[in-house]
């Protein structure tokens, strides 16, 4: 096999009695056969790369073989090194030695902190020696895996996933949580969702109340957090105020339920109902149907409030034939069944409303009458107006204007008027009536003397 075969024998036999000892970067040479003894975890490692190394090395003498293949051996580690991670290693003196897993992290941190971080595992393919009369040289091919060991950054990171993973997750506050690590950008925070509802943890687990499985953060579920406490920032001043709006409008509705009888009277009072209050002026009718809503609305509350106070019922009454004239007749039947006078000329005039759709003329009639001989002026007032109208039969012009001169006393504005017209009528007509007679004295004046001349003739 030759004095080559046989150096490779002698180093493959003092290899496996070696048992495969590891060696750091830039540090002592480790020889790998078979499955070796691990110096350090493959956990350890960012990541491992296996590449071809050939190196040769010359010797002087045969007591200077050992040495060179220690050199040979380095330069493969220092060769395999530059090709992974692109730096060129300096060899030492360090003794070799097996290097356990403790003191393999301290070579991380060493070797980090001069760029040199990796580790070495030297597969002996072919060994190779030649001799010459000047001395000789050592040719070695190897497969060499180089382990580029994980950085402190990572290497912490796993350590405190691994503690978080021996405790249960504990609430976070999202407001003052850091999200993500500022070095590796890898979520540090999980999290529970119901709905809109967030709670967020510092560990990976359950939820403590649900059972339900805790959810790693990403960009996107912290945006939607955000947007959703930006969301309920703004339903909680909306609600704020519409609270205070719902408040106010709650206490000016109590101020009217407290004023209604007041509030009522004021808007839908009638001006000749000889039972309203005497300090009440009334409300006209052109007045009435142009705030018809707010009368209703004001009469419906003190009608309910005083359900024994007629006036507050008639009153509401009135304020519905502004605007909802069906609604006012039940209400109108009541009062005139308990004699309350004012009611019976609104259901006269109700009667002949287009849109109740009755046109009862002897009904409003009879209603107008009867309010009438109760002492209502407006009914007195309404009878005599379908009087003059000759809407009634077998009633004179003397009836219509003994019903305004009655209603008149009572202090009727419009049946005063109209008894000012009537007089004014009466006294044209008697001005005429006297003006007719002197004209008639004289034309028989005149015939007279024309007949006496034709008699001396």
């Amino acid at each position: 096999m030759g004095q080559g075969s046989g150096l490779f024998s002698v180093v493959e036999t003092t290899a496996r009695r070696l048992h495969s000892v590891l060696t750091p970067i830039g540090f002592a040479t480790t020889l790998l056969f078979g499955a070796p003894a691990l110096a350090y975890d493959d956990s350890d490692c960012a990541r491992q790369e296996t590449v071809p190394v050939s190196v040769d090395e010359d010797f002087g003498n045969w007591s200077e073989m050992d040495a060179a293949r220690k050199r040979a051996l380095d330069r493969t580690n220092q060769l395999a090194i530059s090709q992974v991670v692109g730096v060129e290693v300096k060899s030492s003196r360090e003794n070799r030695a097996e290097i356990v897993n403790s003191d393999a992290e301290q070579r991380f941190k060493q070797l980090e902190q001069t760029n040199l971080a990796g580790f070495v595992r030297v597969k002996i393919l072919e060994e190779n020696r030649k001799t010459t009369e000047a001395g000789g040289s050592l040719s070695i091919k190897s497969d060499v895996t180089v382990c580029v060991p994980k950085s402190q950054t990572v290497r912490k990171e796993e350590q405190e996933r691994a503690a978080r993973q021996q405790r249960p997750a504990k609430p976070v506050d999202p407001t003052t949580a850091a999200w993500f690590d500022p070095v590796t950008g890898q979520p540090r925070v999980w999290y529970w969702r119901e709905g809109s509802n967030y709670e967020f943890f510092d560990n990976s687990g359950f939820h403590p109340r649900t059972g339900d499985k805790l959810l790693i953060v990403d960009r996107k579920v912290v945006t939607e957090w955000r947007l959703s406490v930006e969301r309920a920032k703004r339903e909680a001043v909306e609600r704020v105020q519409r609270e205070a709006a719902q408040r106010e409008a709650e206490a000016q509705r109590q101020a009217k339920i407290a004023r209604a009888g007041e509030l009522c009277d004021q808007a839908a009072a009638g001006p000749y109902d000889p039972d309203r209050p005497k300090t009440t002026p009334g409300v006209a009718w052109e007045v009435l149907r142009g705030a018809g809503g707010q009368a209703v609305e004001a009469c419906e509350i003190a009608a309910r409030q005083y359900p024994e106070e007629r006036r507050y019922r008639y009153q509401l009454a009135r304020a519905y034939q502004a605007s909802e004239p069906r609604k006012a007749l039940p209400l109108l039947q009541v009062l005139m069944r308990q004699n309350y006078r004012a009611a019976y000329d609104n259901y006269g005039w109700a009667l002949l409303d287009t849109r109740v759709g009755r046109n009862d003329l002897a009904g409003a009639l009879a209603s107008f009458r009867q309010g009438a001989n109760l002492g209502d002026p407006d009914a007195m007032v309404s009878l005599a107006t379908m009087i003059s109208k000759g809407r009634v039969e077998g009633v004179g012009q003397d009836e219509a204007y003994r019903l305004f001169k009655r209603a008149a006393g009572l202090g009727h504005r419009e049946a005063s008027e109209a008894v000012d017209r009537l007089m004014e009528g009466q006294r044209q007509a008697e001005q005429q009536r006297l003006q007719n007679e002197q004209a008639a004295r004289a034309f028989m004046g005149l015939v007279g003397g024309a007949l006496g001349g034709i008699g001396r003739r």
